[in-house]
């Protein structure tokens, strides 16, 4: 690895990979001899073929070390699917396509429509479309969104704009069916590599194709390394295959296939063991290094020992085998081997050709020798031919014996070939090109394209855009100290600050950004940015549970804005103020701040001068509802929220989705509606997997599903989430903290965990008083009081009245109106505990008119039917 960064991801727009292949049996190319020892396994994947055909969908993980022959295995079986007449599809992640959305997935489904490197955008919809026809006649309507989908949007029937939340959901609807349908004349076969390299984005998809298969004519076949995990592997129709390295016996066998089967080879099998550990791949180049070094004499498959055991040297490392089979190499095929190491594990032929340098007849020589020296092998010929490395560690050491002024010269050349050759995808390609721009020492480039990578990847993964934005801050400092730089410089700061609270890293040097961009704004007179970084900055502060400051600083920065008369600075400024208003739960402050803003600031402010990452607007109209909710106005706060949901789509700000209905389901659970709950919640799972699960959304996402759980009568179902989102809320948003241990401890009251219960609200408590949460501060109190009176009865009175008097003060300093009615419930529990029955039911009958008042009928009627039992 250079720099975090994996080896080069394969340009599959401009090598056909994802489309459909030529294959040709690479038996000798690839090693037949590392499929010694794997038979067993060979026929627990035809078994599962067997049961696929019957109508039981498979999915099969093979699981294994690098060089322990997984690739081989699942080649093998794709081939005897194919001689079986069976359709296969393909895909691979690849080690730097973390941070691009889909590849593998793409990959398969291109495979799935035939869909070619040599096809264009209109030749590529026709096929999409003849095969989505012939599955169902009901798919016209959703082509438009699986061509946006594969990349070859129509210009003349553009795909809807839709919520995030229904695209995901209308896409992965579409693909169950053509899972279901492709399987249903003939089985078919799905073959995805390298899970370990898999992007968030593939992942969810897997997860939903997994499920797919069930009752299916259809088999997913995986693999990957044994660090990856998914939840979908515990699902019952999932089978592992783990491949173990080979033991001293199998190696012999192995050996022979390779050497012979010369008593003087069998002599080589245990010290070759022991150093190779039953790597397959490593016994490989053992055995092909003797070959080379004249150490064992012959023809292929008749060696023998020429060298007494003695004087047999095998190298502690194959590394080092490695770098002394390249060394051995003719000039022109050393040279060929290193200049495609750059372009990564996989290879075109013409995009090699345009690097290398070498006359058509001297590249296709040199690849010949290449293929025949057993480094790489001929993986496709069409739609155009490509090869691969024999192993990983080929590419890493070939790519280790450059020198580094030759390194970098090959990687602005590659760069240079992939964005002439491919210009109409280049946001994808944006992490790669910064990647070998920054490799080949062209440092303003590098940094304008991590600039590029970071922005399109954000909508998926924030902490690769924050990586991004890590690598061009680093690379600013590096430059000329002119315009340009400075920008960047700012910018990245800014970006880094803005993510740190999204993605919980980073927080711990948020002082040192803000130094760092505003002295760069103060050395350009930019006091614009200046301000912007203040206003940035302010929101960590927030991060770090203590509200009140967050106010402070957001206070300091409203004034200095309209000092500018500047109604953009003023509108954005103004929006933090309101966000630092809110958490503090100063909410008759947040909602005259919030309802000031809808009148005053302008609803077309640009998206690139959104501060916050929203749209003031929307963010006046998000604070104003959830304020509303909490102020006793349940029903304005809905419809504030729906309004607020009309413009997450209008301003396609996705990101404030997850947020948003956080705040809905509390709204729902305040006012007992366990069904409407547990559907926001839900979508608020869905809004935060589209965005990669960042620990700030996550931690929305999770809160909002133990409020459903709560909401619905499922303590137990709340206690996880709970958890969850206290675990994420320590990482991000600080200022939420409370949370997470207020729910955990109304999840133990009903579920009779008592003394559990009153740890955990006092935990709450002393977390809601240093984050200024008053309102969950005071619901903790009554959480408290209520299972202090449950534990103990009437000898807790004393200290349960004390914690309802607490919880009765924060509802009237707050303005948490919301909670007047629940805390009438509270009382007339302990009025029932001393045996007042006449002030208990006067204390439920004036909660049934509160919660009548403030929109909660439900609640209402729950008391109703409690007083009449």
């Amino acid at each position: 690895q250079v720099k975090g960064v994996s080896a080069p991801m394969r340009v599959h727009r401009l090598t056909g990979i994802g489309g459909a292949k030529t294959r040709f049996d690479v038996s000798r190319s690839h090693g037949l001899s590392r499929f010694v020892g794997r038979a067993s396994d060979l026929r627990t994947l035809e078994d599962a073929l067997d049961q696929t055909s019957a109508g039981n969908g498979q999915v099969i993980g093979v699981v294994a070390e690098a060089g322990t022959g997984k690739s081989r295995l699942c080649f093998e079986f794709l081939e005897h699917c194919r001689a079986k007449g069976m359709r296969v599809f393909e895909g691979r992640a690849v080690a730097h396509g973390r941070n691009i959305p889909f590849l593998p997935i793409l990959d398969v489904f291109r495979s799935y429509f035939g869909i070619t490197g040599e096809d264009n955008d209109n030749a590529a919809r026709v096929k999409i479309a003849g095969h989505m026809m012939v599955l169902d006649q009901k798919f016209a309507d959703t082509l438009p969104l699986v061509y946006d989908f594969l990349g070859v949007a129509d210009p003349q029937n553009p795909a809807p704009r839709l919520d995030p939340e229904v695209r995901q959901r209308q896409l992965i609807g579409v693909i169950r069916q053509i899972i279901r349908g492709a399987s249903e004349k003939a089985p078919t076969v799905t073959m995805i590599e390298d899970l370990h390299w898999l992007d968030p984005a593939s992942a969810e998809f897997l997860e939903h194709m997994v499920d797919a298969r069930a009752g299916t004519h259809s088999l997913l076949l995986l693999n990957f390394r044994p660090e990856y995990r998914a939840e979908w592997m515990q699902k019952s129709w999932y089978r592992q295959i783990p491949l173990t390295p080979l033991d001293e016996k199998a190696t012999a066998e192995l050996l022979t296939s390779l050497l012979g089967s010369h008593p003087s080879i069998a002599s080589l099998a245990e010290p070759i063991h022991q150093r190779t550990g039953g790597n397959p791949f490593f016994i490989e180049e053992v055995a092909q290094n003797l070959i080379e070094t004249k150490h064992v004499e012959g023809s292929s498959g008749n060696y023998r020992l020429v060298t007494s055991l003695d004087r047999l040297e095998v190298p502690a490392t194959v590394k080092s085998i490695l770098a002394s089979r390249i060394d051995r190499l003719p000039e022109r095929e050393k040279r060929l081997l290193q200049t495609a190491s750059v372009i990564g594990k996989d290879f075109p032929e013409t995009l090699l050709a345009e690097i290398a340098g070498l006359a058509h007849d001297d590249l296709k020589t040199a690849i010949a020798n290449l293929r025949r020296a057993e480094f790489i092998y001929e993986l496709s010929l069409y739609p155009s031919v490509e090869y691969a490395f024999k192993h990983p560690l080929t590419q890493e050491v070939a790519l280790g014996t450059l020198l580094t002024e030759r390194k970098r010269k090959i990687h602005r050349t590659l760069a240079e070939a992939i964005e002439r050759l491919d210009p109409d995808h280049l946001n994808e390609r944006a992490a790669l090109l910064a990647y070998h721009w920054e490799e080949g020492g062209e440092k303003p480039t590098a940094a304008r394209w991590h600039k590029r990578a970071a922005e399109w990847v954000y909508a998926t993964d924030m902490d690769a855009a924050a990586r991004h934005w890590g690598r061009v801050r680093a690379l600013a400092r590096e430059l000329p100290g002119d315009r340009e730089a400075a920008a960047l410089g700012i910018e990245a700061c800014r970006q880094v600050l803005g993510l740190s609270w999204r993605v919980g890293k980073g927080l711990d040097q948020s002082r040192a950004l803000l130094d760092e961009g505003q002295a760069i704004a103060d050395a350009i007179g930019d006091q614009r940015s200046h301000l912007i970084l203040a206003m940035v900055y302010s929101k960590t502060q927030g991060n770090e549970v203590d509200s009140n400051a967050y106010a402070e600083l957001a206070l300091e920065n409203y004034r200095v804005a309209l000092q500018l008369n500047d109604i953009i600075m003023e509108a954005n400024a103004g929006v933090y103020l309101l966000d630092a208003m809110a958490h503090a739960v100063r909410i008759p402050e947040a909602i005259r701040l919030a309802e000031t803003g809808l009148e005053r600031f302008p609803p077309d402010i640009p998206a690139s001068d959104w501060i916050l990452g929203f749209n003031p607007i929307s963010v006046c109209s998000h604070w104003r509802a959830a304020c509303l909710l909490w102020s006793g106005r349940l029903r304005d706060g809905f419809a504030e929220f729906e309004r607020m949901f009309r413009l997450i789509a209008e301003y396609n700000t996705p990101e404030a989705l997850a947020y948003s209905l956080s705040w809905v389901t509390e709204g729902h659970y305040h006012a007992g509606d366990g069904g409407k709950a547990m559907t926001s919640a839900l979508r608020a799972q869905n809004a935060c997997r589209a965005f990669g699960d960042p620990p700030s959304m996550l931690a929305y996402a999770q809160m909002a599903l133990a409020w459903a759980h709560l909401a619905a009568g499922r303590a137990i179902d709340a206690m996880e989430p709970a958890r969850i989102s206290h675990t994420m809320f320590s990482r991000a948003e600080k200022q939420l903290i409370a949370f997470g241990p207020r729910l955990l401890a109304e999840a133990l009251l009903l579920s009779g965990d008592l003394s559990a219960a009153i740890s955990e609200s006092r935990t709450a408590i002393d977390l809601a008083r240093r984050s200024v949460r008053g309102n969950v501060e005071a619901e903790a109190h009554g959480i408290l009081a209520r299972a202090l009176l449950r534990r103990d009865g009437a000898m807790a009175r004393e200290e349960a009245e004390s914690a309802l008097a607490s919880s009765a003060e924060l509802i009237e300093r707050t303005g948490a109106l919301t909670l007047a009615p629940f805390l009438l419930e509270w009382r007339a529990e302990l009025a029932a505990v001393l045996g007042d029955e006449a002030s208990r039911t006067s204390l439920l009958n004036q909660a049934i008119e509160g919660f009548d008042a403030i929109g909660a009928p439900m609640q209402a009627e729950r008391l109703r039917k409690e007083m009449g039992a």
